[in-house]
């Protein structure tokens, strides 16, 4: 970079240091020696270990109502976990009816089949496939031996699985597994959302591999992957970009709706049309299931949480063609500091329906609410010389009168049509409205050591927010044969479009605070809000084409080429002055996506891979007049996977490094009133370069009959242009465990599990005064939980977060506000009812 540019300031400079003490240093160490050296050994037990031979075969619980003979069948195998190829000329028109008990595989396929001219037979690769019954050569006659070729269309719904891992993936819309797939990628299950007690988004996210979490934008928060931040359009639903705002800070998801969350890491330019280098979270919608059911749950936990669930739906007509699904809850709660208390109430309903043999329909709704009393912005500050506050994790620095309202109201609606046995369409549309509501007394100010002043209120804020956006997304998908193999494709186009009304205003304040008897009641509501000073509105248009093609150069060998072409537009307009303060658009920009992928064996695959995003910057002007070029992002990453015990546990690990070019900086030889530029902005150059690099293992899924796992180890180092952090907050050692067992035997009934989070420390410089430090050190936060199946219908759950009640800083800011404790140690007993 020149010296005429100095950093626009797109992200704090700072550097990363392990600042731990000594004593905290090695009990992190033992940790990650200890629980590494665990996943380790665990990911590398034979499979004759693991499950020892002989075993008997598992038995699956199924209540499957009467319905169409493909629909039970598939029902069967994804409660089984097996694949199985069905040939709808041998399945038309037949019906099933029903199946109640627990069986082997064998004997439920042998179950529903009773009475039919159809077998099961299962192949050397373990997947299953269905034929005609041979004619009948005696009762004892054996059948000949069958191969089956038949691929059947892996599963990717976790509900009812029991596991923790998945057997595909639907982000990318090719039905590829986690070991398929050249990018480091992880998906959090039903099963494990329900055993660690994750209600809501951002508590997923802050148990997944390699995130970690950042304070932003009154109230809101973003998270990290990489050194990167996670932008809200890097957020899918069932695929689909654009169908989300701000989802882990001003307009939460409740999981009680959603089936899995797929995580990518890494550059996810052919998922979305513009973003950082950093990854991609899809939220899979829960579906109706072939079955009636009617599942409960009550929990009750420490602060007065209350919650309540229904989950219900099944079969509405005879034959099974139209199904429901319908999920409410309502969450109760206060927290572990003063003054909040929020309130949540959520309906979500879908119909699915089959119009004909090959072709489904589905429409959906979403309602969700979010007020919170006494609604805390800005967190706590530090002491001036850069310490932590000796203040009780129970502080809270709010008003009583503070407030938050957040609503959604979400419509859905996808067809999809499958054209031959190996290739389907699919349209999926998306509309969302949102509104937001925010007062609150703002406070900050670093405390003085000695006299222990400096924190005040200084402001009265006003905030209104309207979101309405729109989202359609097309794709084609199939496979075919060519030059012996088989290959794979898939082309399709998305668009999205969000208007944004945004009002805010303030009052001024300065009342001080007195930061160990806060008063919650010391300043008046306000009788009358302000006049808006900002009245925007904002109109963001995304559109874009994409595809994919996955080409079998050889048996093993399999190479990846796709990409996404995208077309951006950005305006928005004061409705006080009716004046444009920003318009900008990216025509025709190119993401490609590369990948290898090598199979060593069934089991293992060595890959690489490469993808590119880019980020708009459109609204800064060159001294020239000419909009400043795109920011460039890259990722470029390589490893190893393997799919286990016939795809029951997932392993990977990879290398990578990720890129982030031509990033905005101030051009200080022409500062001012810049050519072309619709505000008063001085002129820009593309020059910084923001890099980070790693190491990431993961292990999911079932390490032996009855014992889940989910586990991440991240190592990140991330530079700017001046060798600082260009993520402070995000340590170079972070480690993510969860695991869940069954006890065998007479003791069958109950549940044993747990899990870490545990990182090293991390020091920068602080923003208002970069001569005083703000570190945090090393931890390890440990979980417990178990439940106990009191009978057939009923479960009793206990979840202890924080077991030791560590005493940390969940996030760390300024001097001035931004630090937020950790919470303490925590107790939520569940209880669960099936019927």
């Amino acid at each position: 970079m020149s010296k005429g540019a100095k950093s626009a300031g797109a992200q704090r400079g700072r550097y990363a240091a392990s600042t731990i003490g000594s004593a905290t240093a090695s009990a992190a160490a033992r940790t990650f020696a200890c629980v590494g050296l665990a996943t380790v050994l665990a990911g590398a037990i034979p499979p004759g270990q693991a499950y020892a031979q002989p075993a008997p075969a598992a038995l699956v619980e199924v209540q499957l109502p009467p319905g169409s003979l493909d629909q039970t069948l598939n029902r069967f195998a994804m409660l089984a976990g097996v694949a199985l190829a069905i040939d709808g000329t041998l399945t038309a028109g037949k019906t099933s009816a029903g199946v109640q008990g627990r069986f082997t595989v064998d004997q439920g396929f042998a179950a529903i089949l009773k009475g039919q001219d159809i077998v099961v037979v299962r192949g050397a690769n373990g997947a299953y496939a269905l034929r005609k019954a041979a004619p009948a050569q005696g009762a004892n006659q054996p059948l000949p031996a069958v191969t089956v070729s038949a691929e059947a269309e892996r599963s990717a719904i976790t509900d009812q699985s029991g596991s923790y891992t998945t057997r595909a993936l639907s982000m990318g819309k090719m039905n590829q597994s986690l070991r398929e797939t050249p990018q480091s990628v992880s998906v959090v299950t039903r099963q494990q959302m329900d055993d660690q007690n994750m209600v809501q988004l951002d508590q997923v996210l802050a148990q997944a591999t390699g995130f970690t979490r950042t304070q932003r934008n009154f109230g809101s928060h973003t998270f990290v992957i990489r050194g990167f931040v996670i932008n809200n359009t890097n957020y899918l639903q069932d695929g689909v970009p654009g169908t989300a705002y701000d989802p882990t800070g001003w307009f939460p998801m409740d999981m009680a709706i959603y089936d899995r969350v797929e995580i990518l890491r890494g550059a996810s330019g052919l998922l979305v049309s513009a973003a950082d280098p950093s990854g991609a979270v899809n939220l899979v919608r829960k579906r109706p299931r072939a079955e009636q059911h009617f599942d409960v749950t009550a929990s009750v936990g420490s602060w007065s949480n209350y919650r309540t669930e229904i989950d219900a739906g099944g079969p509405i007509n005879a034959e099974g063609t139209l199904r429901g699904r319908v999920v409410a809850a309502y969450q109760d709660r206060k927290y572990f500091y003063d003054v909040p208390h929020a309130r949540e109430p959520l309906l979500y309903g879908m119909l699915e329906a089959d119009l004909a043999r090959d072709t489904k329909l589905a429409v959906g709704f979403r309602h969700q609410e979010n007020t919170i009393d006494g609604h805390w912005i800005f967190g706590l500050p530090r002491y001036a010389d850069g310490r932590a506050l000796d203040v009780s994790r129970s502080t809270s620095l709010v008003q009583d009168w503070n407030r938050n309202t957040a609503n959604v109201n979400e419509f859905f609606s996808d067809l999809e049509h499958k054209l031959d046995a190996d290739w389907k369409a699919k349209l999926t549309l998306n509309h969302t409205e949102g509104s937001l509501y925010q007062k609150a007394a703002l406070p900050r100010g670093a405390v003085d050591p000695v006299t222990l002043a400096g924190s005040r209120f200084y402001t009265i804020y006003y905030k209104q927010l309207g979101v309405i956006s729109d989202s359609a997304d097309a794709n084609l998908s199939g496979s075919f044969e060519a030059l012996g193999g088989k290959h794979q494709v898939m082309i399709g186009a998305s668009a999205a479009r969000l208007k944004l009304h945004s009002q805010s205003a303030n009052v001024a304040a300065n009342s001080s605070i007195d930061i160990f008897n806060v008063n919650h009641s010391a300043m008046a509501e306000p009788a009358v809000a302000p006049a808006w000073s900002d009245d925007t509105d904002a109109l963001d248009e995304r559109y874009g084409a994409y595809g994919n093609l996955r080409l079998q150069l050889a048996q093993p060998l399999h190479l990846l080429l796709g990409g996404r072409l995208s077309w951006l537009k950005y305006q928005e307009t004061s409705r006080l002055t009716g004046k444009k303060t920003s318009d900008y658009k990216q025509d025709s920009e190119f993401t490609p996506y590369t990948g290898l992928v090598y199979d060593l064996n069934r089991q293992w695959s060595v890959y690489a891979s490469y993808t590119k995003t880019f980020q708009p910057q459109s609204s800064y002007h060159t001294a020239g007049g000419a909009t400043l070029k795109p920011a460039l992002g890259s990722n470029a990453e390589a490893g190893i996977k393997g799919e286990l015990y016939d795809g029951r546990l997932n392993f990977s690990a990879a290398v990578f490094s990720v890129r982030k070019e031509g990033i905005a900086v101030v051009d200080v030889a022409n500062l001012g009133n810049c050519p072309n530029s619709l505000a008063s902005t001085d002129c820009y150059v593309n020059g910084s370069t923001y890099r980070s690099k790693g190491f990431e293992t993961e292990i999911s899924g079932e390490l032996a009959r009855g014992w889940n796992v989910a586990a991440g180890y991240t190592f990140l180092v991330t530079r700017d242009d001046f060798g600082q952090s260009i993520s402070g907050e995000t340590p170079r050692h972070l480690l993510r465990m969860s695991t869940n067992y069954r006890l065998p035997g007479e003791l069958s009934g109950w549940t044993v599990g747990g899990g870490v989070s545990a990182q090293t420390g991390y020091s920068f410089p602080s923003d208002e005064d970069t001569s005083t430090t703000t570190s945090e050190g090393g931890r390890a936060v440990w979980d417990f939980n178990t439940s106990y199946r009191i009978n057939k219908h009923w479960t009793a759950a206990l979840n202890v977060t924080n077991l030791f009640d560590k005493h940390y800083y969940s996030m760390v800011g300024g001097l001035s506000r931004g630090n937020y404790f950790g919470e303490p140690r925590a107790a939520t007993l569940t209880l669960r009812g099936n019927f």
